[in-house]
């Protein structure tokens, strides 16, 4: 590489402004065209970077940097109507005790067998002709069972069916795009060594729903002895609403507005049953007793 094509401070500007969104290190600066002699020169210069607030160090990691998003534009929080709803539908009448504003995340976290995905499927189903609504599934079990779980319930689904589906096993933020829409996802299963990345995942679709007037349900897997999935405590941050499910129970952890102000739901519990399919609930019944 000639002395004229060595990496510029201007040029490794312009690469992180215009197509860097994750983190990165600095070796790879410029899609890798440059070589390892470069390297303590494109260190230097990430590290200049950095001091002008473009980027940031990702903590922990040497060499591995992020770009500061400096894009926020004011809200026009004014503007919008007060006590605003999302219009969205749940199974169990949850509606009737929580209130569920637009660009908002409500998280159902259930243990195996326990109904999860038939939760999901049901909230599809139930908005499917008040909104435009798309599944993004990882497909556990095959479309077969897709199928199957769908044509067991006692609501009709017309031919074609009025939503998507769509297979998605990562980055579910990315298929957030679209004003008005319900995203439901059945279920965000990271590799066993990051459930201290869910969380993260949770608040980037959160992050990509503002101002789109969208909501996501989004499903997650939590182990049977406690009521938040895996990932802990932060799963339950960015989430208007978050259930936990287990066998023929359903519990509300969290929900940040109660729909009736002399009653907060939270820790509100219902116990039912449900056929093979895990679509169709019946038996449901509010529960005192503590589980």
């Amino acid at each position: 590489m000639t002395e004229d094509s060595s990496p510029k401070q201007n040029m490794v500007r312009q690469w992180i402004s215009t197509m860097v969104t994750e983190p990165i290190h600095y070796t790879k600066a410029c899609d890798e065209q440059f070589s390892r002699e470069y390297w303590p020169h494109l260190r230097v210069i990430f590290k200049r970077l950095c001091d002008e607030g473009l980027i940031e160090s990702v903590g922990g990691k040497d060499g591995m940097y992020r770009p500061v998003d400096n894009h926020a534009k004011p809200l026009d929080w004014q503007g919008y109507d007060a006590k605003s709803d999302s219009g969205l539908i749940l199974p169990f009448g949850l509606r009737e005790y929580v209130m569920i504003y637009p660009d908002t995340v409500c998280v159902v976290a259930g243990s195996k067998s326990s109904g999860k995905t038939g939760f999901l499927y049901r909230t599809v189903v139930l908005n499917m002709n008040q909104m435009n609504v798309v599944l993004l599934t990882n497909l556990e079990g095959g479309i077969l069972m897709l199928r199957d779980r769908f044509n067991a319930m006692d609501i009709e689904i017309p031919s074609p069916a009025p939503f998507r589906v769509l297979h998605v096993s990562s980055h579910f933020h990315d298929y957030i795009k679209e004003a008005n829409t319900l995203y439901v996802v059945d279920y965000i299963d990271p590799p066993e060594n990051e459930f201290y990345k869910v969380g993260s995942y949770i608040r980037a679709i959160s992050n990509k729903l503002q101002g789109l007037n969208s909501l996501a349900v989004v499903g997650l897997q939590k182990p049977s002895n406690r009521d938040t999935a895996f990932g802990g405590d932060l799963t339950l941050q960015v989430a208007t609403l978050y259930i936990a499910m287990d066998s023929k129970k359903l519990k509300i952890v969290d929900a940040k507005v109660p729909a009736i102000k002399t009653i907060h739901p939270k820790n509100m519990q219902w116990t039912f049953d449900y056929d093979d399919e895990g679509t169709r609930f019946t038996n449901i019944k509010l529960n005192y007793e503590e589980w």
